[in-house]
């Protein structure tokens, strides 16, 4: 088990390439730990930023999700289920339930999601 550390700041913001950003939203992400960021755990964290009227679109994946609000309010629908976000809402989204972010407030909607896999690349997006 190693340890980690890294600030949010120093790292780049990843989207969808150009030509699938129509059809799973305009999510931009920054990943905080997982294989990708060479700490070798069994847990994969990162932050999601979505802008004014921007949307991770629906989708599902096999692994169970948590979310955290750092920032913003918008809603996050769980299989058909509306939850409002704000700083301080927690999130558990279960394996292969479609869920979705919508942020329609002026300020940016920031949340930390976390899966128990080592590698954000084992998750595999169905949109």
């Amino acid at each position: 088990m190693q340890t980690a550390s890294v600030h949010l700041d120093a790292l780049e913001w990843t989207r969808w390439p150009a030509d699938q950003i129509a059809a799973r939203g305009a999510a931009q992400w920054k990943e905080l730990l997982g294989s990708g960021t060479g700490c070798q755990n069994d847990m994969t964290m990162g932050v999601v930023r979505l802008q004014q009227g921007q949307s991770l679109e629906p989708h599902r994946h096999a692994q169970p999700e948590t979310y955290f609000t750092l920032s913003g309010r918008g809603t996050v629908t769980i299989e058909g289920v509306v939850h409002a976000v704000e700083p301080g809402r927690m999130l558990f989204i279960p394996g292969n339930a479609q869920h979705q972010i919508n942020n329609v407030e002026a300020e940016d909607l920031m949340i930390l999601y976390a899966f128990a896999v080592s590698d954000f690349s084992k998750i595999t997006y169905h949109f």
